[in-house]
């Protein structure tokens, strides 16, 4: 019989929402609609199938290996390839939450414009105004961050409960109606549900790969985890199931709801209310309200999922990093176990980051697909990195304390597989700018543009810990 969980420690619900929150959003589902229509459903489930899934047996793994240590990512690397492996993975890892996180604070107005007016009143005329509202969006959320993992668990758990029932509904609705009579929006036939592999299709293939990412981010709080040999893999599992299913049938949904064309009118920033709409109008509902209502649910989900993303990758870069890698300041923690200052200093950071680019911005549209394509191309690194940290585990010795590849052979045909994709993600990342350039110049500046930043970032990293060594008494 199982006794009570010990006071304060995180359950296996509390775990996989922890997961799930920051890595499933319903607007990835539109996102790629937008870019490949009915064939998003096939896509989905090859990522799922080719990559989430052998990630997630990889992660799991790595894990219950390392369940005494609290760096996620760094440990699991660390162990198996040394810690200058294990800096550069985790230093990417970074980096593509610096991008991911000056993405998402441009979002959160767009949500609120959305449940509060039941339109988006940020078009490319005051497109400059986000910078402001993201601003106080990136202070305030640092400051929830630095209140513990026990607090925003609470945060998560509520934001889990409420991206169910909203995206359970939204699935059951549109397929309720389809089957009530409704036709679907959506031509379904083989020439449009089977990709076209053409180079968009590549480019769009990293954003899949960043839309699955998300299983690693409980990785720091596994001593946290009640049982965590036996709960950290169960909940990474659960969490990958749901998340997979809901992106596989949240995308027939979206089809049968609203056509490519109309999709591709919306835009990235409003597909995911204009279904909605769409949805709820159908149903002879008001399609004000009820993307009012929805968009209200989004905001308190999303606060729940972008806290954790503040917090996780500060806590997987500094928990286990040697001594004098970093100024002791961005090491330290404080009262509530929290690294504060880490976050302070991200924080700023950030700030800077989303204030640049959007003061010449000309298309708001145009700005969060580049942030999304450099959010994805930072973010398959140190999953190169991870898998090739999982194939040197399993060649020096046997499988760790909780595995799901029993075989050595089928354990290293898994960490090449992800090895493969991932490189192809990253390269795939720019690919269309490169290819859509008109001149030299200009793919030479898309190059610039879209691998640019992230390296320029992750050399700044290395020079931090350099003069770290160098000037540490």
């Amino acid at each position: 019989m199982i006794g009570p969980k010990p006071k304060g420690r995180l359950s296996l619900w509390s775990l996989v929402m922890l997961i799930f929150v920051p890595t499933f959003g319903f607007n990835n589902i539109t996102t790629n609609g937008v870019a490949l229509g009915p064939a998003a459903v096939p896509s989905w489930i090859l990522v799922c199938l080719l990559y989430f899934l052998p990630l997630t047996a990889i992660i799991a793994e790595l894990a219950s290996a390392n369940k005494h240590k609290g760096g996620g990512i760094y440990s699991w690397i660390a162990g198996s390839l040394g810690d200058g492996w294990a800096f550069f993975g985790t230093w990417s890892y970074f980096i593509a939450n610096l991008f991911y996180l000056q993405y998402v604070f441009a979002r959160i107005p767009v949500m609120v414009s959305w449940a509060v007016f039941g339109e988006n009143r940020f078009n490319d005329q005051n497109v400059a105004l986000l910078p402001y509202y993201s601003v106080i969006l990136c202070l305030a959320l640092t400051w929830i961050a630095t209140r513990g993992v026990k607090q925003f668990s609470k945060l998560s758990d509520l934001g889990g409960k409420f991206t169910f029932i909203s995206t359970g509904l939204f699935i059951l609705l549109a397929f309720a109606a389809y089957l009530g009579g409704t036709p679907s929006a959506t031509e379904w036939t083989a020439e449009t549900v089977i990709p076209d592999f053409s180079t968009s299709y590549f480019a769009t293939f990293s954003w899949l790969l960043f839309a699955v990412a998300g299983a690693e981010v409980a990785g720091t709080y596994i001593d946290k985890v009640d049982q965590p040999v036996r709960t950290f893999p169960r909940g990474v599992l659960i969490a990958t199931m749901l998340v997979g299913v809901a992106y596989i049938i949240g995308s027939m949904a979206v089809s049968l709801v609203a056509s490519p064309q109309v999709l591709t009118e919306a835009g990235l920033k409003d597909a995911n209310y204009v279904v909605h709409i769409i949805l709820a109008e159908t149903l002879g509902l008001s399609g004000k309200l009820v993307v009012q209502i929805y968009a209200a649910i989004l905001v308190v989900t999303s606060i729940a999922a972008y806290v954790v993303w503040i917090e996780s990758p500060i806590r997987a870069m500094f928990a286990d990093v040697p001594e004098r890698t970093f100024p002791k300041f961005l090491t330290s923690r404080d009262e509530n176990d929290s690294f504060s200052n880490a976050l302070w200093t991200q924080s700023g950071v950030v700030i800077i980051l989303i204030i640049i680019p959007l003061l010449g911005l000309a298309s708001i549209d145009g700005f969060f697909r580049l942030l999304t394509d450099l959010s994805s191309l930072s973010l398959v690194i140190p999953y190169i990195i991870l898998a090739a940290a999982f194939l040197a585990f399993r060649l020096k010795g046997g499988p760790g304390p909780f595995t799901m590849l029993k075989s050595n052979q089928l354990a290293i045909s898994v960490a090449v597989l992800t090895v493969i994709i991932s490189v192809a993600g990253f390269f795939g990342a720019g690919l269309d700018y490169f290819v859509g350039a008109e001149t030299s110049t200009e793919a030479t500046q898309a190059i610039l543009m879209t691998y640019g930043g992230p390296l320029v970032l992750i050399a700044l990293g290395y020079a931090l810990t350099y003069f770290t060594k160098k000037f540490a008494k």
